[in-house]
């Protein structure tokens, strides 16, 4: 928010000086406002206000007593003027501690329009009105008013100058998309989308649901995929996104930190819970039926106790199946993806990483599941689980074609469908799912997933194989690999 806005020049016989301030007194003392003390000692900061010739032209700066000066001054040379120069500089005045980010161009465009105006008629030269009276002051007093009310203005000067201005917000820049991310729109993306988009963006935003991978929306919709992840980006820039993670049955969630002060106290967010609208969740599909909860058969108690139940080391197939009954009426992957986005759920995802010690022995059964160890902490700072694969594993024939055609289901995100339920229409081509065998992928290519640094999602999305598959050919791997839940 602007504190004062003042015009300020250079005169030949006072030196620099405050011709207009508002409000009145907020630089120097006014007999128009003895009542209000100036926000700072103008003689401390005249000498960046109106400084020497080689800085005229910049963007100047300085903090003073809490406050922060923005100026453009401007320096213009003519034989009209007293001493062949005039200087003058429009400031703006903020909290120091604001972000002025935004008002950097106010100040120059400010500037470079009554550069402007005193080159065609002497605007400003020949301005002199009294303090708080004037063209120059009311020209002033309007600009803060409708910044700080409306962040833009349309002052008009005379018949062909009109000063106009806008305060964009500027946001930090987001952060890189990856290709096992999920995108899910915030709001109706159908509101403000139009025939203007980018090409890329109008293809890519169908297939936006809470469901698709970005590596899937890139081939279903048919578009390069850095250009996809710039259109991404893009929306994500501007809060039109939450990224999440892929669901699976197999995959683990835990309480954060934040579980007691949301969901298990708030009984806004439990009701936001069980009457939860599709639209304004994980999906933006106006067709798509509201079957999250049904508020008479699961009440707020029982939602807080099931998702405290989920914990490390339990997966979402074991706690559905521990709590089948309770959750008989709730859609699995919105009741999980609420949370995520609450903030009071977080995704365990698993790592992979290879020892220095050979792999065990082969063992005489075909197959043992691997226990996972897990301390039961939950929270952000949950002790990591580990578990080896290195048992052997043969996998028949008829078990590698299973598992190619389970690997183009966990390149879509869980299923051949838009939707995610393995129903339906907006699938990629029938190509896609008619796999060749799938050539092994060779140690060197797997070894440099295996640092402990690169999550299942990534690596089954790089290397487009099912979880189940890349856990099979682990076991396969001629050094002892550790998975890591953290």
């Amino acid at each position: 928010m602007i504190k004062a806005i003042f015009y300020s020049k250079f005169d030949t016989i006072e030196g620099p000086k405050v011709v207009h301030q508002v409000p009145d007194g907020a630089i120097v003392p006014s007999p128009n406002a003895p009542s209000q003390p100036p926000f700072l000692t103008f003689s401390d900061i005249s000498f960046f206000v109106i400084p020497r010739q080689e800085l005229c032209g910049n963007l100047l700066q300085v903090c003073t007593n809490g406050y922060r000066i923005l100026g453009y001054p401007i320096c213009m040379k003519s034989v009209r003027y007293d001493r062949n120069e005039f200087i003058f500089n429009f400031c703006i005045v903020l909290a120091e501690e604001e972000d002025f980010s935004t008002y950097k161009s106010v100040v120059q465009k400010l500037a470079d329009l009554m550069h402007g105006l005193e080159e065609q008629n002497g605007f400003l030269s020949r301005d002199f009105s009294k303090s708080g009276e004037g063209k120059v002051y009311s020209l002033c007093e309007m600009l803060m008013e409708d910044l700080n009310n409306y962040c833009e203005c349309m002052i008009p000067i005379d018949e062909l100058n009109t000063l106009n201005i806008k305060l964009f917000p500027i946001y930090p820049s987001p952060p890189p998309v990856k290709a096992w991310q999920v995108p899910l729109f915030t709001l109706r993306y159908q509101a403000f989308m139009d025939e203007n988009w980018d090409l890329t963006m109008q293809r890519i935003v169908p297939h936006i649901n809470g469901v698709n991978s970005v590596r899937i929306i890139s081939v279903l919709a048919d578009t390069d995929f850095s250009l996809t992840c710039r259109a991404l980006r893009h929306l994500l820039y501007y809060g039109c996104l939450f990224i999440l993670d892929i669901f699976s049955f197999s995959a683990i969630y835990a309480p954060t930190a934040q579980f007691i002060p949301t969901i298990g106290s708030d009984e806004a967010m439990q009701l936001e819970c069980a009457d939860e609208d599709p639209s304004t969740s994980t999906s933006t599909s106006p067709t798509t039926p509201n079957t999250l909860h049904k508020p008479a058969i699961v009440d707020g108690a029982a939602l807080v106790e099931l998702y405290a139940s989920l914990k490390q080391g339990q997966s979402v197939k074991q706690w559905y199946a521990a709590h089948s009954r309770s959750l008989a009426n709730i859609d699995i992957r919105r009741f999980i993806t609420f949370g995520v986005i609450k903030g009071f759920l977080y995704r365990v995802h698993k790592y992979a990483r290879a020892t220095s010690q050979p792999a065990p022995p082969p063992r005489a059964s075909s197959f043992t599941p691997t226990a996972l160890s897990s301390r039961g902490t939950t929270g952000n700072n949950t002790p990591y689980a580990v578990s080896s694969v290195s048992e052997d594993a043969p996998i028949s024939a008829a078990a590698r074609r299973e598992s190619s055609r389970e690997r183009a289901g966990s390149v879509v995100s869980g299923g051949r469908s838009g939707n995610g339920n393995g129903t339906g229409s907006g699938g990629p081509p029938s190509a896609f799912w008619e796999e060749e065998e799938h050539e092994e992928v060779g140690d060197e290519v797997l070894a440099k997933y295996l640092d402990g640094t690169h999550c299942f999602d990534q690596i089954c999305t790089e290397l487009e194989m099912s979880e189940r598959e890349l856990t099979a050919r682990l076991k396969r791997y001629p050094w002892e690999v550790l998975i890591i839940h953290r």
